[in-house]
């Protein structure tokens, strides 16, 4: 069933966004339907459709959480950003899959 998640990430802008993609890799992630991010109010929005919440799961532990972490150690990325966001999470049941 397809999951989504919505990631509102306070005081990110897009520079720092780039930052995380960077270390994500050029390569798209399995289960990934749709990826959209974009400036919000205040910060920065990520809305990810997956095949299911266990890709999103496995995604967000093999390589989101080690992407961060990487751009964290860069010069210029606020660290106090990092791990900053919000995420409301929808299933599936809602979407013309």
């Amino acid at each position: 069933m397809p999951y989504g998640v919505m990631q509102d990430m306070p005081g990110v802008d897009e520079k720092t966004y780039r930052m995380v993609e960077k270390h994500l890799g050029p390569d798209r992630p399995p289960g990934l339907l749709a990826h959209v991010a974009g400036p919000a109010e205040g910060g920065w929005r990520v809305i990810n459709v997956w095949e299911s919440e266990a890709e999103f799961r496995r995604f967000q532990s093999e390589r989101l959480i080690r992407a961060a972490g990487l751009a964290a150690q860069q010069e210029g990325f606020p660290i106090h950003l990092a791990a900053g966001f919000r995420a409301a999470t929808v299933d599936g049941t809602e979407m013309p899959f």
